[in-house]
């Protein structure tokens, strides 16, 4: 019964596509969710690590992350952008690694 009732309310907005016309308020917010998302996906990660059990604030993911954004704001190159980011969380692990 609750997989029916699951099914039915995650079903209707497919069944109404095409035939129920879309507030234009509702499509100018329903543009920001991919953002919004990715956000919610990408900026804890980039912020906090978890280890023993509490999380802790990650300085290399941060700056990595910052160092991606830079380079994703200034080139508009995705490839670039993974690159930069992907070597600096490297270098700082590794100059983490070293000092440690």
């Amino acid at each position: 019964m609750l997989a029916a009732g699951t099914l039915l309310f995650r079903s209707i907005p497919i069944w109404l596509h095409g035939s129920v016309k879309t507030p234009a308020w509702l499509e100018r917010l329903l543009r920001h969710v991919p953002a919004a998302a990715l956000t919610a996906l990408v900026v804890p990660g980039s912020l906090y690590t978890k280890a023993n059990g509490a999380y802790q604030l990650a300085p290399t993911r941060t700056v990595a992350a910052l160092a991606a954004l830079l380079i994703a704001l200034r080139t508009k190159n995705m490839i670039a952008t993974l690159i930069a980011g992907m070597a600096v969380l490297w270098a700082g692990q590794a100059l983490v690694a070293l000092v440690s």
